[in-house]
């Protein structure tokens, strides 16, 4: 989940809503993004390389799907890699190699993975394709990376319309983008994945909606509290925040409230 670069888990309320919600983002819609995985060639007995492991719920998801695989969990935040180290201390046994360190310089031996998956992750990196090529190198031969990530303009929809979220969205990008983030990266996964020596490159675009999971996961990652840090940075103004708010609590209380959210899924494969 996080690296070097605009992700900052501090300005999320407190860590532990953020690990929270953190968690809920992880079981959203796991059925159709393992599904993808398999589709892109993810297989039991396969080398994993986890990037930006985070707090250890998907690594909890791939140690299930993947029983015989061997998973290196790599996390720049000593703070969520910890949380994962006890996390998941009864299941993980000798298969999960937790390391702290950056996707940028992971530091690890070249051709030795043979797959590696990157969630939400690239959006939060200056040099992505400087990223893409450091994990090419850990990759063997014919080794894949798959990334999963947003893009802003195709956020998805809701029924019926919330209106005050757009300024939200816009502002808490262009926060993003100041740190050297990029909430539009979708859009050029493509391209860096060509840039960085991939080819095979295949792309999807993954649908998780409140019909299946109910409002409460999705409404978690918008809940206002995550954008009071823009309006202590001046970024977002009180204002705008406090007509979020309102519009946040009248849609989560309508009966027939529905919201539908989509994210890219990318496959790019080391000759």
């Amino acid at each position: 989940m996080s690296d070097t670069g605009s992700y900052d888990k501090t300005s999320h309320r407190n860590i532990n809503a953020e690990i929270e919600r953190l968690a809920a983002q992880a079981r959203l819609g796991w059925v159709k993004e393992s599904r993808t995985l398999t589709w892109f060639g993810l297989r039991d007995g396969m080398s994993v390389l986890e990037l930006g492991s985070g707090p250890g719920y998907i690594t909890e998801q791939l140690l299930d799907m993947l029983p015989s695989s061997a998973i290196t969990c790599l996390e720049i935040d000593r703070t969520l890699l910890t949380q994962a180290e006890h996390y998941l201390h009864n299941t993980a046994d000798r298969r999960v190699r937790f390391i702290e360190g950056s996707v940028m310089e992971t530091r690890l031996e070249a051709d030795q993975f043979d797959f590696a998956y990157a969630r939400y992750l690239f959006q939060h990196l200056a040099d992505p394709i400087a990223a893409a090529r450091e994990i090419r190198r850990v990759l063997k031969p014919g080794g894949k990376l798959v990334i999963k990530d947003i893009d802003d303009e195709l956020f998805g929809l809701f029924e019926p319309p919330i209106p005050e979220f757009s300024i939200v969205i816009e502002k808490f990008g262009e926060a993003q983008a100041a740190r050297g983030g990029n909430r539009h990266i979708g859009r050029d996964l493509w391209h860096i994945l060509g840039a960085a020596g991939f080819h095979n490159r295949d792309i999807e675009v993954i649908a998780g909606h409140s019909g299946e999971f109910g409002l409460e996961p999705f409404l978690q990652q918008i809940d206002p509290d995550r954008l009071v840090s823009l309006v202590n940075m001046n970024v977002l103004s009180a204002q705008d925040l406090d007509r979020f708010r309102i519009a946040h609590t009248n849609f989560s209380t309508r009966p027939a409230a529905f919201t539908l959210w989509l994210s890219f899924m990318i496959c790019g494969e080391k000759p």
